[in-house]
């Protein structure tokens, strides 16, 4: 089945994701962090991201996959308490515990050694699904890595492998050749095309990748929007010019919650 996952960090932004017809919510590390005001370096902690994420799967029917970043220390335990509010699916990266940072901007870091990783993720689970993420090619450390450790990855569990890239050509030309190599089959793989925004879902499905993640869109949207109503309610001193063509209506908010 293919998915196209877009971010949603409040129950409010999960419903209209719902409601545009997409199939999947993600609730991101990055995201959460930004909002408790917070690095995206692992500082948030497992209680604050299950506080996030069960009003969200709580307020939709659509699957919801939860970034886990590293997994809070015992993975075993985060599977276990995040399957108990009903997610679809988790997604951990092979970052050291302790040491991730956001790699979109960061350079060459440490990664935890993969065969420590694959026995980390090889845990017991019902439900729920486990994306196992490489921050190999993002990190600098290149393909022939990145693809030892997802098929690793595949072996030891995770129901879908995801590698982390800025460089999309990178990708198409190379990765996605790992499927049905030497007889091995490859779970489904995830792509989260922030740093190559010009590739249509279509594309995406067509190279092969069964689950498309919209990582931070929807946060980055609210910024910039606020930011506009904030410059215009400042130089006009009223809310009109927001009322007519920012604002979305009362009316419209009340229906997005309960009755």
């Amino acid at each position: 089945m293919k998915q196209i996952l877009v971010s949603a960090g409040d129950a409010l932004t999960a419903k209209l994701v719902e409601q545009a017809g997409f199939n999947a919510i993600w609730v991101s590390g990055f995201e959460a962090s930004a909002r408790l005001g917070l690095a995206d370096n692992g500082s948030i902690t497992m209680t604050e991201m299950l506080n996030i994420a069960k009003p969200i799967v709580d307020a939709v029917k659509i699957p919801v996959y939860v970034d886990v970043d590293t997994g809070y220390g015992n993975f075993q335990r985060t599977v276990t308490e995040f399957e108990k509010i009903g997610v679809e699916g988790v997604c951990v990266q092979d970052d050291i515990e302790g040491q991730k940072t956001n790699s979109l901007w960061g350079g060459k870091t440490e990664l935890m050694p993969k065969e420590e990783f694959a026995l980390k993720i090889d845990v017991n689970k019902k439900s729920i699904k486990v994306i196992a993420r490489t921050e190999a090619l993002i990190r600098g450390y290149g393909m022939e890595e990145a693809k030892e450790r997802l098929l690793m990855y595949a072996d030891y569990g995770a129901d879908i492998v995801l590698p982390h890239t800025r460089d999309a050509k990178l990708i198409m030309k190379d990765m996605l050749h790992m499927v049905g190599q030497d007889g091995i089959s490859v779970k489904p793989m995830a792509i989260v095309p922030t740093k190559f925004p010009e590739y249509t879902n279509q594309q995406l499905f067509d190279m092969g990748y069964s689950m498309i993640i919209y990582a931070n869109q929807t946060e980055r949207v609210k910024i910039k929007a606020v930011r506009e109503a904030l410059k215009i309610l400042k130089k006009s001193g009223c809310m009109l010019p927001i009322e007519k063509t920012l604002s979305a209506s009362l009316d419209d908010m009340k229906g997005l919650t309960p009755c």
